[in-house]
């Protein structure tokens, strides 16, 4: 998985941003972030500590779950939630992929053939997918 995903966050909430969208927050430090988005003008901030480091996808559900949301909270909690979790899971698969991939090859084992194919050409002295040009002047 990516760090992106990795990453724990121990303060989970909602701000209205000066635009006036409702957004999903994430930090590590309570009173800072409430001075941030202060200072950038956001409104109903809702901010709440989680009961261990959690990941994006992992406070956003305890958010929904344990804490009394807006009509308007209730829209886009989900919202967020459904799109970490396809990142998620892509991360995922990725991870399996590329797992698989590697063994595969490492094992002489067949791999799928657009695979084999890129593996050949970037591997072997044919025509390069793509030419590194040296900088002028050097």
């Amino acid at each position: 998985m990516s760090k992106a995903t990795e990453k724990t966050f121990t303060v989970v909430g909602t701000a209205i941003n000066a635009s006036g969208d409702l957004k999903m927050r994430w930090a590590n430090d309570l009173v800072l972030r409430l001075n941030i988005l202060i200072k950038g003008k956001c409104e109903d901030i809702n901010l709440h500590e989680t009961p261990k480091p959690m990941t994006k996808l992992e406070s956003a559900e305890w958010l929904l779950a344990n804490i009394e949301l807006t009509t308007e909270q209730n829209e886009v909690v989900p919202l967020k939630i459904a799109e970490k979790a396809k990142i998620d899971k892509r991360e995922k698969a990725k991870a399996v992929m590329t797992s698989n991939v590697k063994s595969n090859v490492a094992e002489n084992k067949p791999v799928d053939p657009r695979v084999a194919e890129f593996i050949k050409q970037t591997i072997s002295d044919e025509e390069p997918l793509f030419e590194i040009i040296a900088p002028e002047n050097v």
